[in-house]
């Protein structure tokens, strides 16, 4: 098995080949792709930062759901930064320096079943009389493509329509500080959760199967700590959607293992599973 590969190594006298130039070319990628192997496994694209789409926070639907103005004639998108993947493999580093506006594709405005995407294009640059240089010209693109399009490698989901006609689902690739928006409003729900482990009577399959002994106080404070640490890992660490899908499934597990009641009241967070996106896997599986 030959692992050798090119790096570009100048010396004095040395011929600049293109094997030496095309070295120094894969370096952003192979950077970018071992950054993306250890943040999301399996994935191409994330958000850095911004890229948010303007509207209220929805009360319904899954994290950062946002319900647009009905009356508007498009989606606004923040600006922001991004890893995204073209058709080519190769990954690149993405700055929005300014707010973008993209007009919905029907008549039927906020209420369109479609997913907004970023996807990026390279041309040849030339100069002078049409002689072609060596670099190209990327540029990104927002547009509206079918939902059954949106999750192809070389498409960076903005927003989703979640199918209630009025609510877009924007966490599907993401990084998120511990101070966004979305985390605090999870944070917020997560108070009221724990009023419910409290508040709760004791109940359910595993209090009557005894799992955790006939003190019901010790299945509250089984629910009540398993709430309390997720809590910890949102506002102390910036995560990824892979890292809140995980602990929020992880937490629903937890509370149906423990108070039930609070487990059932978890799953009010993430929404029907249609228009869940990647926290479909927060919702108990068919069967299980």
């Amino acid at each position: 098995m030959d692992t050798s590969f090119a790096v570009f190594a100048p010396k004095d006298g040395a011929i600049l080949d293109q094997i030496s130039l095309q070295a120094i070319a894969d370096v952003p990628n192979s950077m970018l792709g071992a950054l993306m192997d250890g943040l999301v496994p399996n994935e191409q694209n994330i958000i850095l930062q911004g890229l948010d789409i303007a509207g209220d926070w929805a009360a319904g639907g899954p994290p950062g759901t946002k319900r647009p103005d009905p009356q508007s004639l498009g989606l606004r998108v923040s600006p922001g930064k991004a890893i995204i993947t073209d058709k080519e493999g190769v990954r690149f580093l993405i700055e929005i320096e300014e707010e973008v506006r993209i007009s919905w594709p029907t008549k039927a405005g906020p209420a369109v079943h479609a997913a907004l995407v970023m996807v990026l294009e390279r041309k040849p640059c030339v100069v002078g009389s049409g002689m072609q240089v060596a670099r190209e010209e990327v540029s990104a693109r927002f547009g509206f493509v079918d939902l059954k399009l949106k999750d192809r490698p070389y498409y960076l989901p903005i927003a989703v329509a979640t199918g209630n006609g009025q609510d877009w689902a924007t966490d599907y690739s993401r990084i998120m500080q511990p101070e966004h928006p979305v985390l605090k409003l999870i944070v917020k729900r997560f108070e009221k959760l724990e009023r419910t482990v409290w508040q709760a009577e004791p109940e359910g399959g595993v209090w009557d199967r005894e799992v955790l002994g006939k003190n019901w106080f010790r299945y509250q404070t089984v629910g009540a700590a398993a709430l309390q640490s997720t809590r910890a890992m949102l506002m102390t660490y910036p995560s990824t959607t892979q890292d809140r899908v995980r602990l929020l499934k992880t937490l629903r597990e937890q509370l149906q293992s423990s108070v039930e009641q609070a487990s059932t009241e978890l799953l009010q967070l993430v929404g029907s599973r249609d228009g869940a996106g990647p926290y479909a896997e927060v919702l108990p599986q068919a069967g299980g």
